[in-house]
């Protein structure tokens, strides 16, 4: 057997680099900590993503609220003015037939004659 063959296992690099366990743990450290740190950076990107996407969907989600809602409130205002102006013609309504049967009260009050009114 040759001296390299024995000494292989023995010398830590026979030839003559040495790489000692110290500087291939600082290397590994090294990459692990880079790696860590894009992972961290990949996190946070997907993070603002999903939050984009929420507040996109948020806002969309109350547009279609707020639609909603002016849509009723339209619905809500019409209705009340379609019964206030039933309740304007009423009243105008009613002051008309009530001048009206005055007026005609008068001209037969002329003639000499009157309303017959059942009084019991």
């Amino acid at each position: 057997m040759s001296m390299n063959m024995s000494l292989r296992y023995e010398v830590p690099n026979p030839r003559g680099h040495s790489v000692s366990k110290q500087k291939i743990e600082k290397d590994r450290i090294m990459k692990d900590e880079l790696m860590a740190e894009r992972i961290k950076v990949v996190q946070t990107e997907l993070d603002v993503g999903l939050k984009a996407a929420w507040a996109e969907g948020l806002e969309e989600a109350s547009t279609i609220k707020r639609y909603d809602m002016n849509k009723e409130e339209n619905a809500s205002q019409l209705y009340k003015t379609k019964r206030a102006l039933v309740s304007v013609r009423r009243a105008a309504l009613k002051k008309l037939l009530e001048t009206e049967y005055e007026q005609h009260e008068r001209e037969i009050h002329k003639q000499g004659m009157a309303f017959y009114k059942k009084r019991t």
